[in-house]
């Protein structure tokens, strides 16, 4: 009987120290499981911040072409709306020769060649059309330059230095362009409100 208690003693030892191993283990898988979901967690915010980080980035470049194709929309719109406005210019000077005002308008036009180009023999290039308001203008303030009838012009006239190396162009045309290459930012101002709309 003491061998049969031995055996017994034997068995319940192993079984305890079974039991005491499957529990330390158990701990351990449930210690690893613990990590492993915390590892799992952080990878997952991790991933999870940058997918946030990559859609935020995506939305701003996104906003950010689609007001770059606004700008250029608008952009062409002024554009477009200016070129209308010099257009309409040109087309309402078409007729300037007949308006009363020409007469002096085209006096200041010869006035202000002939300050541009002071102290040079000046050749003043006309338009036919302005031949007799020339002489009239020029006669009128005892003036005597050599005329050539050599432009096409709307209006207005252009002067040069004899040996033609110094122009002075005060043609209606080349004002109306300077205007709207001075003037794009106040013209885009009166048409739209603003630089940006």
């Amino acid at each position: 009987m003491a061998y049969e208690d031995l055996i017994k003693s034997i068995e319940s030892a192993a079984d305890e120290k079974n039991r005491e191993v499957l529990l330390d283990a158990d701990r351990e898988i449930e210690a690893i499981l613990r990590e492993t979901e915390t590892e799992l967690s952080a990878i997952h915010a991790q991933y999870l911040e940058k997918a946030k980080r990559d859609l935020a980035l995506e939305s701003n470049r996104q906003k950010f072409l689609a007001k770059q194709e606004v700008k250029r929309k608008v952009s062409s719109v002024r554009q477009q709306l200016i070129h209308e406005a010099i257009d309409k210019s040109l087309q309402n000077m078409a007729h300037i020769r007949s308006d009363s005002m020409y007469a002096s308008l085209y006096e200041r036009l010869v006035d202000e060649v002939i300050r541009s180009l002071a102290g040079e023999q000046i050749v003043l290039h006309i338009d036919p059309a302005d031949a007799t308001l020339c002489e009239k203008v020029l006669h009128k303030n005892g003036l005597d330059y050599c005329i050539e009838e050599d432009l096409r012009t709307i209006g207005g006239l252009c002067g040069t230095s004899a040996d033609g190396k110094i122009r002075a162009d005060n043609t209606l045309e080349t004002r109306l362009s300077k205007i709207q290459e001075q003037s794009t930012l106040e013209i885009i101002t009166l048409i739209l409100g603003g630089p940006d709309g």
